[in-house]
C-alpha cells in the first residue's frame, strides 16, 4: 500500500501512517523512502494491542495469524522470551529506519486513545515550531 500511495499522491503533503508495521523491514524501509523521496513529511504511529506488547498469557493457547490464517499452539512460558525479543528487535529496526529517513516514529498501544496521542503530538509539534524540511531532487 505504501508504494501505491507514493505512486498516486503527487502533491507533497503530510502523511500519517497508523499501522503495526509488521512487515519485512527491508521492504518497509524501501517503501517509506519512496514517500520521503517524493517530498512528503511522514509521521508513523506504530500500533500494538496491549497483549502483543506484554504477552502476559498464562495458559497454553491457540493463536491465529490473521494475515496468513496459520494456527499456532503455544506454551506462553516457553514462547514469551523469544517473542518479546523478536518484537523488540523489529520495533527497534522500524525506529532505526524511520530515523534514517527523517520520519517521526511513535509507538502506541490500542488501549491508549488515539485522539489523545495525536493531540499530544500536534501540540508538541506546534510548541517546537516545527519547520518542515523537504527533500530536494
Amino acid at each position: 500500500p505504501l508504494k501505491r500511495i507514493a505512486e498516486l499522491v503527487r502533491k507533497r503533503g503530510l502523511m500519517v501512517l497508523l499501522s503495526d508495521l509488521l512487515a519485512p523491514i527491508e521492504s518497509l524501509e524501501k517503501n517509506l523512502a519512496l514517500l520521503t523521496a517524493a517530498g512528503h513529511e511522514v509521521i508513523v504511529f506504530q500500533l500494538f494491542d496491549r497483549a502483543e506488547l506484554d504477552f502476559n498469557f498464562d495458559k497454553p493457547s491457540l493463536f491465529l495469524d490473521v494475515e496468513s490464517g496459520r494456527e499456532l499452539y503455544l506454551e506462553p512460558d516457553v514462547a514469551r522470551r523469544d517473542y518479546q525479543k523478536k518484537l523488540a528487535g523489529h520495533i527497534a529496526a522500524v525506529r532505526g529506519a524511520c530515523d534514517r529517513l527523517g520520519i517521526s516514529h511513535h509507538q502506541l498501544a490500542t488501549d491508549q486513545p488515539l485522539e489523545t496521542a495525536l493531540f499530544d503530538f500536534l501540540k508538541a509539534r506546534m510548541q517546537r515550531g516545527k519547520v518542515v524540511k523537504r527533500n530536494t531532487r
